[in-house]
C-alpha cells in the first residue's frame, strides 16, 4: 500500500506558481469574499432589518442626511405623515419653474384627492403615485395630468379596501417668463 501512495505521489507533476500569480489570486480570492460577506451576511443594504437610530450606528457620521453635519445650512427633511383621513401633506415652492412635492402614508383609505394651486394662476403640471398594500399583495397607481389651478381632482385607487397606501404628489409651475409660487396638498377621505 505504501508503494503505491508513493507512486501516485512522485508520478503527480505539480507546476511551479511563481509569486506573482500567487498574490493575485489572493487578491481575487480576498475581493470575493469581502463581496460575499456585503451582498449576504451583514452589508445592511436592501431589507437589511430594523430602520431605527441605533442601525445607523455603523454608518459614518450624518450619511445620507447633510442637515446634519457641523455648520451645515440645509433644513433637515421632515418624516412623511401617517393619517386616517383628512390633509395628508403640504407642499410649497417658489421661483421659476418649481416643483413642490407632497408625500404620505394613508391608513385603510377611502379615497384620495390631490388639490394644487399656483400664484400667478397658471397651468401645471401634477405627477401622483399610489401604491397601496392589501393582504401582502401591492399595487401600484400612477398618473400625470395638466390642470389650471386652482385644481382638486381625486385620484383612484389601485385596490379596494387595501389596508394601507404610501402616496406622492409632484407639481411643477410650466410658465418659465417669470417666477411663481406652487402649492400641492394630498387629502385623504370620502
Amino acid at each position: 500500500m505504501k508503494t503505491f501512495f508513493r507512486k501516485i505521489s512522485t508520478s503527480i507533476k505539480v507546476p511551479a506558481i511563481k509569486p506573482l500569480y500567487l498574490g493575485i489570486a489572493a487578491a481575487v480570492l480576498v475581493v470575493l469574499i469581502v463581496v460575499g460577506v456585503v451582498a449576504f451576511g451583514g452589508g445592511g443594504g436592501i431589507g437589511g432589518g430594523d430602520d431605527d437610530e441605533g442601525s445607523n450606528a455603523a454608518r459614518g457620521f450624518a450619511e445620507g442626511d447633510r442637515s446634519r453635519l457641523p455648520g451645515a445650512k440645509t433644513k433637515p427633511v421632515k418624516e412623511a405623515p401617517t393619517v386616517r383621513s383628512g390633509k395628508l401633506d403640504e407642499a410649497r415652492r417658489e421661483g421659476r419653474l418649481v416643483v413642490a412635492q407632497a408625500r404620505g402614508t394613508i391608513v385603510s383609505p377611502s379615497g384620495v384627492s390631490i388639490r394644487v394651486s399656483a400664484a400667478p394662476k397658471q397651468t401645471v403640471r401634477v405627477n401622483w403615485q399610489l401604491g397601496c398594500f392589501k393582504d401582502r399583495r401591492s399595487r401600484v397607481g400612477t398618473g400625470e395630468y395638466r390642470t389650471r389651478t386652482p385644481d382638486t381632482r381625486g385620484i383612484r385607487l389601485p385596490v379596494q379596501g387595501a389596508k394601507s397606501c404610501i402616496v406622492t404628489a409632484s407639481a411643477q409651475l410650466t410658465r418659465s417668463d417669470r417666477s411663481g409660487r406652487i402649492k400641492v396638498a394630498v387629502y385623504s377621505g370620502g
